[in-house]
């Protein structure tokens, strides 16, 4: 049986989607109601890049450490 993660990883883990959610808001915000020169899809596409890293590192880590805990009980 696979433990549970912590609320408080839990909400580590949204952070980081909420933050992926509002790069894109901002983009499309940018996008519809602002001139190109003032948006850059590249610019977009590596912040999406770098916190899909950084949400996958930290779900890894966390479920490294559930793992750790379920295996020393």
């Amino acid at each position: 049986m696979k433990k549970r993660i912590s609320d408080e990883d839990e909400v580590k883990l949204y952070h980081i989607v909420c933050d992926i959610s509002k790069i894109c808001k901002n983009y499309f915000y940018e996008r519809k109601y602002l001139p190109s020169d003032c948006w850059c899809v590249d610019d977009v596409v590596n912040e999406i890049a770098l916190s899909s890293k950084r949400l996958k590192n930290k779900y890894k880590e966390i479920r490294e450490q559930t793992t750790d805990t379920k295996e020393e009980i």
